[in-house]
């Protein structure tokens, strides 16, 4: 039988339960961390004793390395050694470099070197620091090598021994190298110079290469005083530092125990590295001197400890899951024993009457509630049966409820409670069917509904009048709609619950036919109505109000354009619908569509115009410009809107709009030409158009103005005003031209002439003799001159008419030379000049006319004869690499006179057709024999140009296009 619990508080019955398991929770944790202190203990001892292997391995590999590396040094250092042997023994038999043959030594060095890979080179220097000979180059280049400290310590030292010297960078081909040195004696005893083995670095730290290091490896080569030789990786700005400054001691005392390994951090890195010293004996000792990073050394360790510590964790985590399950289950019986009591004492504590009764309805429990509202003593209420408190239950209904019950398992029920003293009040009993091994109960939950029941018929009052009220205002609500011009339509759940006659009227529509009807059926399609309907939804879920322009369409599918007003009536719950208010708007949408069209036309044109646009109210401040304007003037639009231009271009501005456009019935446009500044401070040219725009009254409301950037006419203009002047300028020099042509063909015409009847006079009379050869030389002399000018004529007319033919092949530029200068040898020899001619540069050849080129010289020649005084020197230099402007290769040839040379300012105007230069006035001529050479240097692709030489007289230069580069 279950009886009212007897047990102590709830505080009481937690603490009992915990008391009987506490002892085992203590033996669990003792265990546990007993557990956790001898894996710590093991996993120190092991990490401990791990990491002494991985040291004491470390240092015997790398002091093995070191004297792997000590004997390999060794060995390659004696290989040097007498590889130098036969090379000084035959010097000293020479008596001293001085006296040795260089090319028998330099053969003897070629072949030491070939037969000893770890040498770039072997030199002998002479007893004055000359470089003698050389095992890599015959004839050798005479270097200075005295200032090289070997030298002076073997110059000054009676020892023969090999000395590895500092290494030094090479002065013949600019490359590390380490030297071993040896001194060379005279017969006599005396210095007879130093011979020099290179021992090449990159053959050592090939072969460390080669050895597949760790990467963390470094080596440094030492000799015996503590010089770094050599390192690996190669770094040039340790070499030759004295490792012995650091620690003296510490050095001399590893140095003397030949092999030592210790422990250091890096002064560079500041990293802990494992270090192997070797030192060598003999007559070359060096040491070795080998590192790794310790992290390397100890990744295996690291590694290997993660392991460790992985597995540890993963024991440690296995039995923290296994003590923390442990616990939980020790925990959830504590919670078990717990809630028996606290079910126990809620269930006695419990405000409603709770029995529990069996199969034949005996009362088996009761509840001190239960004693409270039935008057019945505890004892008393478990002599009774349910159907004592509860008429109603009778044992044909007893038998039916238990049937009941055990299908469904739980039941709720209304009958009246009658207690002690006969009364009775309505009470709701929720039964339960509860089976605990071969017993059944049933356990009643009984509450007194005599409140509900007094505030439910109060609701139901309250009900009645709210509805009266409600349709008491739907009514008011139906005659404001019905009243409405605008269409109003409800939406509940994406129906139409309610239309107004507006809406009816709009949409053509009857209510009872659109009432209860999808609201997606007054737009273009379902899909379309239901898309637009979620997007109003999106913006009143929140308490806004939706407002936009819509294409509805009617029941005879025509369609209109209307302004929507929704707002949800709850928002935030779209069950309880919207209302939409619908305004046609399709008239006031086509005239607003008219409008932005004309707009937007009007403004396009200006915004696409190439002439800026420029537009101020009548307070003259800026308004709008277009993109042109701002492009023209560098302005930005936002800076220009709200300035005045007056504070923009100060007077200028008054040009733009001037005060005729402000008068009342003035100019109505203004056409002009101004200047503006830009925003770079750059003067611009402008065509200006402005007029002015009145409002209804004839005043002044708005003023506007386009501006044409008219530069590029101006330009046209000043080139048109230039061409004009270089024509009028052209038309007088080409009849300076005539004027000195008609002269220079006249003079020797006449010469001709004179000379021609002269001699014709002399040969009627009978005589001859010097006078009559005489007169023959002129005539041949002014006819030789004449067809000159003739031919300068016919070759610009072929050049002008490019008609000219060349016939290019591979020729000599020298020879060219010589065969102007045979040409003009008589010119020469009137003016007694000297000719000089560069004769040290090798042949140089290029593809040309070998005639024109030659006629090019002998224009330049002539020029210089022209200008050179008399008793003077011409020069010709020959130019066998140059460059022609667009980057080629090219030859080429200089003439230069000793005369007056050319005026800075006609440089470039000489070579024009019909110009000579001012300085040459008098001396005759066309002016067409530079032009012409201008001309023919072009067609071969090559150019010429004129220069004065800063030590007097003027500098002629033509370039070819080279026929290969030289050498």
């Amino acid at each position: 039988m279950i009886r009212k619990p007897s047990s102590p508080p709830l505080a009481l019955a937690h603490a009992g339960a915990g008391q009987t398991l506490k002892p085992l929770r203590f033996g669990l944790y003792l265990f546990y961390s007993v557990l956790v202190l001898l894996g710590l203990l093991m996993l120190v001892w092991l990490t401990v004793r791990d990491y002494d292997n991985a040291i004491a391995d470390a240092e015997r590999q790398n002091l093995s390395l070191a004297r792997s590396l000590d004997e390999h040094t060794t060995r390659t250092l004696i290989s040097v050694e007498q590889a130098m042997q036969n090379i000084i023994e035959m010097l000293e038999a020479a008596g001293g470099i001085d006296n040795a043959d260089e090319y028998k030594t330099h053969i003897l060095m070629k072949n030491r070197i070939s037969l000893t890979p770890q040498v770039r080179g072997i030199i002998a220097i002479d007893s004055q620091g000359k470089l003698q000979s050389h095992g890599l180059e015959f004839p050798t280049r005479r270097v200075e090598l005295g200032d090289r400290a070997y030298f002076k310590y073997h110059r000054s030292t009676q020892d023969n021994r090999p000395l590895i010297d500092l290494p030094v960078i090479s002065r013949t081909d600019g490359q590390w190298l380490i030297p071993i040195t040896r001194r060379i004696n005279k017969p006599d005893g005396n210095f007879g110079g130093v011979v020099l083995a290179g021992v090449e670095p990159n053959y050592f730290l090939k072969f460390y290469s080669a050895l597949k290091l760790d990467p963390t490896t470094r080596i440094q080569v030492l000799r015996s005083d503590g010089v770094v030789l050599l390192n690996y990786p190669f770094e040039a700005a340790y070499i030759g530092q004295n490792l012995r400054d650091r620690d003296s001691l510490s050095f001399e005392q590893r140095r003397l125990k030949h092999a030592s390994s210790y422990i250091e951090q890096d002064p560079i890195t500041g990293q802990r590295r494992i270090y192997a010293f070797h030192a060598s004996e003999g007559e070359l000792p060096i040491v070795i001197i080998t590192s790794v990073d310790e992290r390397a050394v100890l990744s295996k360790f690291s590694d290997a400890l993660v392991t460790r510590a992985i597995i540890a964790v993963a024991l440690w985590l296995i039995v923290s899951v296994l003590l923390y399950l442990l616990l939980r289950q020790i925990k959830r019986v504590e919670q078990i024993e717990s809630r028996l009591h606290l079910t126990q004492f809620t269930v006695d504590e419990a405000p409603d009457l709770i029995l529990w009764a069996d199969r034949q309805g005996t009362l088996r429990y009761a509840n001190r509630s239960a004693s409270g509202q039935t008057h019945y003593e505890p004892g008393e209420l478990l002599r009774l049966r349910f159907g004592e408190l509860y008429p109603q239950f009778d044992e044909r209904r007893w038998e039916s409820l238990w049937e009941q019950l055990r299908q469904h398992r739980q039941l709720t029920d209304s009958a009246f409670q009658r207690d002690r003293h006969g009364r009775q009040q309505p009470v709701e009993i929720t039964f339960n069917l509860i089976e605990f091994e071969q017993d059944a109960y049933l356990c009643a939950t009984v509450r007194d509904v005599s409140e509900r029941q007094n505030a439910e018929r109060e609701l139901r009052r309250h009900r009645d009048h709210l509805q009266d009220l409600v349709l008491e205002r739907t009514a008011e609500i139906r005659t404001v709609l019905d009243a409405s011009p605008l269409a109003i339509m409800l939406v509940v759940k994406q129906s139409i619950r309610l239309v107004n006659p507006a809406f009816e009227t709009l949409f053509g529509h009857q209510s009872t036919d659109v009432i209860g009807e999808a609201a997606n059926q007054i737009f273009a399609s379902p899909n379309r109505g239901d898309e637009t309907l979620e997007a109003i939804w999106a913006r009143i879920d929140t308490g806004g109000v939706y407002r936009g322009e819509l294409e509805l369409y009617r029941r005879d599918h025509s369609g209109f354009w209307a302004m929507i007003y929704a707002k949800a009536l709850v928002p935030g719950d779209r069950g309880k619908g919207m209302i939409c208010v619908i305004e046609e708007v399709t008239a006031q949408r086509i005239a607003a569509q008219a409008l932005r069209q004309s707009e937007r036309l009007k403004r396009t044109i200006i915004d696409t115009t190439a002439d800026g646009f420029l537009l101020i109210d009548a307070a003259q401040h800026i308004v709008d410009v277009n993109q042109s304007f701002c492009r023209m003037l560098g302005y930005r639009r936002e800076d220009l809107i709200g300035q005045r231009p007056e504070a923009l271009w100060h007077d200028t501005a008054r040009q733009l709009f001037p005060a005729e456009l402000y008068e009342s019935g003035g100019a109505p446009n203004h056409v002009g030409e101004i200047t503006l500044t830009s925003a770079q401070n750059e003067a611009l040219p402008f065509l200006v158009s402005s007029a002015a725009i009145n409002d209804e009254n004839h005043r002044l409301e708005y003023a506007f103005a386009f501006l044409t950037n008219i530069s590029r006419q101006k330009e046209i203009e000043r080139n048109l005003v230039d061409a004009k002047e270089v024509a009028e300028s052209a038309n007088l020099a080409k009849s300076a031209f005539l004027a000195n042509m008609s002269h220079e063909l006249r003079t020797p015409m006449h010469a001709i002439l004179s000379f021609s009847e002269m001699g014709l006079a002399k040969l009627g009379k009978g005589e001859s003799g010097p006078a009559l050869g005489r007169y023959l030389d002129r005539i041949h002399s002014s006819g030789n001159r004449l067809l000159v000018l003739l031919n300068d004529l016919l070759d610009m007319s072929r050049l002008e008419a490019n008609k000219m033919a060349y016939n290019k092949s591979r020729q000599g530029l020298q020879l060219v030379a010589q065969q102007a200068a045979t040409e003009i040898g008589s010119l020469l020899a009137s003016k007694q000049l000297r000719l000089r001619t560069d004769d040290s540069t090798p042949t140089l050849y290029g593809l040309f006319d070998k005639a024109r080129i030659t006629q090019v010289v002998v224009n330049l020649l002539s020029n210089a004869i022209k200008f050179s005084p008399e008793n003077g020197l011409i020069e010709i230099e020959f130019v066998s690499l140059g460059q022609l402007p667009d980057g080629r290769t090219a030859i080429g040839l200089t003439v230069r006179d000793h005369g007056p040379g050319v005026p800075e300012d006609e440089l470039d105007v000489i070579f024009d057709k019909f110009i000579q230069s001012t300085r040459v006035r008098t001396a005759g001529g066309t002016g067409l024999g530079l032009a012409i050479s201008r001309q023919i240097m072009e067609d071969h692709g090559g150019s010429i140009e004129a220069a004065n030489h800063p030590e007097g007289g003027a500098i002629f230069t033509i370039l070819l296009p080279a026929d290969r580069v030289p050498g």
